[in-house]
């Protein structure tokens, strides 16, 4: 069987077991961001009225970090499926069909990828129906499903790293509020100006901080090169790195 055969294969047997748990496999990405983006755009609309801030609708400034957010909450449940394969000796009896380490830890991730953008959709419509203007038109719009679909499997490739590396199916679970610091740390609530100083500095390392720069860049515009260039480096590098980690943890989980 070819490595992508494999990898469809797995994949849709993913997507057959979180149909079994729906809420957790592809609802949750959509509850946290989509109560966020309603409640924070309803109750902090005055804080457009702040001198220097670049829009008077909230909801269009909050509506590209919300939809990159979905990438951050609700994952880890392809990590702890995998570890649960783990320890259920499902992985030794596909050792035995040779089946690829990378068609296996892809397959995840693909898993990851797709339940996000379902989620990400509900979004746009959403900051849509609360004025939100994408002035970038569909280029923008693909460009930013395209940011989405790379943050969900840099940002996801976390969580399998300390799944394998724990072997802990409830290991993932402690990551889930890491999207909490990131978020207020980051521009998402408001512009870089506005922001204390210390959360300046740290904004600018901050990953989160270049997907939302990136994904207002390809919403409300100007769509230019530079934040495009540097979200996009850094959830590459992101992606590759925690790749790396799973990679080499799995084989050390599958004793060899």
């Amino acid at each position: 069987m070819t490595p992508s055969a494999q990898v469809r294969l797995l994949l849709f047997r993913s997507l057959r077991e979180g149909a079994r748990n729906p809420v957790l496999a592809y609802a949750l990405p959509i509850i946290i961001p989509f109560a966020v983006l309603v409640l924070v755009a309803k109750t902090l609309y005055r804080v457009t009225d702040l001198p220097g801030f670049p829009t008077d609708n909230y909801a269009e400034w909050m509506t590209p970090a919300i939809i990159m957010l979905t990438a951050m909450t609700g994952v880890g449940y392809a990590a702890t499926s995998l570890v649960i394969d783990i320890q259920s000796g499902f992985l030794d009896r596909l050792r035995l069909l040779d089946v690829r380490p990378t068609a296996l830890l892809l397959s995840r991730v693909l898993f990851d990828v797709v339940r996000v953008l379902p989620a990400g959709t509900v979004l746009l419509v959403l900051g849509l129906a609360l004025g939100t203007s994408v002035n970038e038109g569909l280029l923008g719009v693909v460009l930013l499903y395209g940011l989405l679909v790379l943050w969900a499997a840099a940002y996801g490739g976390l969580y399998f790293v300390v799944a394998l590396t724990t072997r802990n199916a409830q290991a993932p679970l402690a990551l889930a509020p890491l999207f909490l610091p990131l978020q207020f740390l980051s521009t998402q609530f408001v512009p870089k100006s506005l922001l204390p100083g210390w959360v300046q500095a740290i904004s600018a390392w901050n990953p989160f901080t270049y997907m939302i720069d990136a994904g207002r860049a390809m919403t409300t515009g100007p769509l230019t090169a530079a934040p495009v260039v540097k979200a996009v480096a850094v959830a590459l590098g992101l992606l590759i790195v925690t790749q790396a980690l799973s990679r080499r943890a799995y084989r050390r989980a599958m004793g060899g």
